[in-house]
């Protein structure tokens, strides 16, 4: 459907929406029992708490599915996001997807901040640019580009639209086994932050499939300088794994380079807790990361530079 032909939300699925988004159990059961059949995309908007900005919506995705009846997407992270960040800081965004976390950020920032997204996947990118253009965000830039190691041009394996998860497009080395690949532009966070003037970033979150890898590589300089506050980070130690590398590799270039780790606990027990409003303070599912302890499937972790608390 071209953006023209987009209507806003059926009524049915703001009535839905309404109610599932107040349960005080089962939110996600519900959500997914509805969406069996979704309608063509449409409209839908954020809470108002969270920007209330328009966003294109399209139920057969995970992500836009939980937005559109839980009113967030992940939510210690989201809870994360708005304790950290203030009018007029900045943000950056690596792996925006159709901005979720972007549009989320430019809120909270205010038009005296500063959000920079980067997605590759050329599909998601059109998405994000029609988000931001639409709600009038000149606070926000976004770029159609991967984070990388050095400028040039990466293979994208982009997501199946057969799929749940619209947000699996990762950086590979061999197309022989993807059914769907891009070639996609990508150059070194260093790089675009300096062509960018970006002097200072209050908050980096990073989501990008395994690729962590590369974009840590080609962000060393601003790590060096404490440019960057405060990284978001998820890892992904299987596909980091197709690349030749690994959690503990990622781990201790930010602890060489001075940042220290929080855990979040992203459990599907602290999961619901967070959604549901079980929980008084963040320590709940935030806590010092510690070295022995041993990483999850999906590590999600907060990296601070030295003097950030």
């Amino acid at each position: 459907m071209s953006e023209s032909e987009l209507r806003s939300a059926p009524a049915w699925v703001r009535v839905a929406a309404s109610v599932i988004s107040q349960l005080p159990l089962g939110r996600y059961r519900a959500m997914n029992r509805i969406c069996r059949k979704p309608p063509p995309a449409f409209l839908m908007r954020l809470p108002e708490e969270l920007g209330g900005y328009q966003f294109y919506c399209d139920l057969r995705d995970g992500i836009s599915r939980e937005v559109c009846f839980t009113g967030h997407y992940e939510p210690q992270v989201t809870a994360l996001v708005r304790a950290i960040l203030k009018p007029g800081m900045t943000f950056v965004d690596v792996g925006a997807n159709w901005g979720y976390f972007t549009l989320l950020a430019a809120n909270l920032a205010g038009p005296g901040g500063r959000v920079l997204g980067l997605e590759p996947d050329p599909r998601l990118f059109k998405i994000l640019q029609e988000n931001v253009r639409r709600s009038e965000l000149d606070q926000v830039t976004v770029l159609p580009l991967a984070a990388a190691d050095k400028a040039g041009v990466l293979t994208l394996a982009g997501y199946d639209e057969r799929e749940e998860n619209f947000g699996l497009s990762r950086i590979i080395a061999d197309s022989s086994d993807a059914q769907l690949t891009f070639q996609v532009r990508a150059n070194t966070l260093d790089q675009i932050f300096d062509e960018h003037k970006v002097t200072a970033i209050d908050l980096l979150k990073m989501d990008i499939e395994g690729a962590e890898v590369f974009a840590l590589a080609g962000l060393m300089d601003s790590l060096a300088a404490r440019m960057v506050k405060r990284v978001l980070l998820e890892l992904h130690p299987r596909q980091l794994a197709e690349h030749g590398s690994h959690a503990s590799a990622i781990i201790n270039q930010l602890q060489e380079a001075g940042y220290r780790a929080w855990t979040i606990d992203h459990s599907p027990a602290a999961i619901r807790r967070a959604a549901y409003g079980g929980v008084e303070s963040m320590s709940a599912w935030l806590h010092p990361f510690i070295a022995a302890e041993e990483l999850d499937a999906w590590p999600h972790q907060l990296w601070l530079a030295p003097g950030i608390e």
